[in-house]
């Protein structure tokens, strides 16, 4: 948790130090690293990681390996801004709600090669640590077009619905919830 409060302290430093000087390079939020300390603590407690499907008014419940999730998270929504192909490609947004304790850092892109197309991050003001992180992300499988939401909620779920279509029609939904509630 230290080092996510450090690189938040940082990176919002930078961010407002970025706004006065805009021809020094951006720093974006190290979302990765994020996501390798959340699942570090998944790793280290014993706890399962239930997963909940629902399509079609049907559910089915099972329990995930953590190695399977780990690498399903990453790829989700594991974004490294460090990596050259995404280093400039998103505009970021920053935004502060004092009344509500919030700052919000958004991600966009209009690069149809990337498949996340967006990524929001919700940073409590007061304690400085990420209550949520929201994603868009496309993937072409085969003729299938998939839209997934993507829905982090910091120590207790994934969220992923996906959207299937074909030719613009819309084939299917699927909701999948990763629980693991740590400390809740």
């Amino acid at each position: 948790m230290t080092l996510i409060r450090r690189f938040i302290y940082a990176l919002l430093s930078f961010f407002f130090i970025a706004c006065n000087q805009s021809s020094e390079e951006k720093n974006h939020f190290p979302i990765h690293a994020f996501l390798v300390e959340e699942l570090a603590k998944i790793d280290s407690l014993p706890i399962a990681i239930i997963l909940t499907r629902e399509t079609i008014g049907k559910a089915d419940t099972a329990v995930v390996d953590k190695k399977d999730f780990r690498t399903l998270a990453i790829q989700l929504i594991g974004i490294d801004f460090q990596e050259k192909k995404y280093k400039h490609k998103y505009k970021e947004l920053v935004l502060e709600d004092i009344a509500l304790g919030n700052i919000s850092i958004g991600y966009t892109t209009e690069e149809p090669n990337l498949p996340i197309r967006k990524i929001e991050l919700n940073i409590d003001a007061g304690t400085n640590t990420i209550k949520s992180i929201f994603a868009e992300r496309q993937d072409k499988v085969g003729e299938q077009l998939l839209i997934k939401k993507i829905l982090w909620t910091a120590a207790t779920e994934l969220m992923v619905n996906t959207s299937f279509y074909q030719k613009g029609q819309l084939l299917n939904n699927l909701t999948e919830r990763y629980n693991w509630a740590i400390g809740n």
